[in-house]
């Protein structure tokens, strides 16, 4: 379920579909939904923020639990309240959101497919805004991402992609 969430926190976002070069910065909140071959669900909702520049993520998880994850070039510092933990990661094969995005066909005028490292992402469209991005994990997990107030080059401060560890937080170093 980490590497679900890891995953979706690189490659969602919403733009403009004709637009993909000019991307610099992109904020939305989302609805995260993975569903197992079982047919169990779990629904993850909050915020995210993007940065072309240095390749900055950062995924605000406010429920159904509190987490944050911030990404930089394939570097992830996940800090999770509930346990008191900060996990520091690295993660080469997934992509960030500008690639999966740059690679991106039409194939309709809702829709675009992108491929990425033997996963196929469907990217459906609302009035030429990202709506979601779906595909399925490795683990063979079906992942929904649903976006809403997206917005597009406004400035996000650098600032906010930095992370604080508080005192008494156990690392972990996968």
């Amino acid at each position: 379920m980490k590497r679900t969430i890891l995953a979706t926190l690189l490659i969602t976002s919403s733009l403009l579909s004709a637009n993909l070069t000019n991307l610099k910065t992109i904020s939305s909140d989302f609805t995260q939904i993975i569903t197992n071959s079982t047919h169990n669900t779990i629904k993850y909702q909050g915020t995210m923020f993007a940065k072309k520049k240095n390749n900055l993520a950062l995924w605000i998880y406010t429920i159904p639990i509190e987490k944050e994850i911030y990404y930089r070039n394939g570097n992830i510092v996940i800090l999770e309240p509930d346990l008191e933990q900060a996990t520091f990661a690295k993660l080469n094969k997934i992509p960030n959101i500008i690639t999966i995005l740059k690679t991106a066909k039409k194939v309709s005028q809702n829709k675009l497919i992108a491929n990425f490292n033997k996963t196929k992402y469907t990217i459906l469209l609302d009035k030429d805004k990202i709506k979601s991005i779906s595909y399925k994990d490795q683990m063979q997990n079906n992942v929904t991402i649903n976006l809403n107030k997206v917005k597009i080059n406004k400035e996000i401060k650098d600032n906010r992609f930095i992370y604080e560890i508080p005192a008494g937080y156990d690392i972990i170093k996968q």
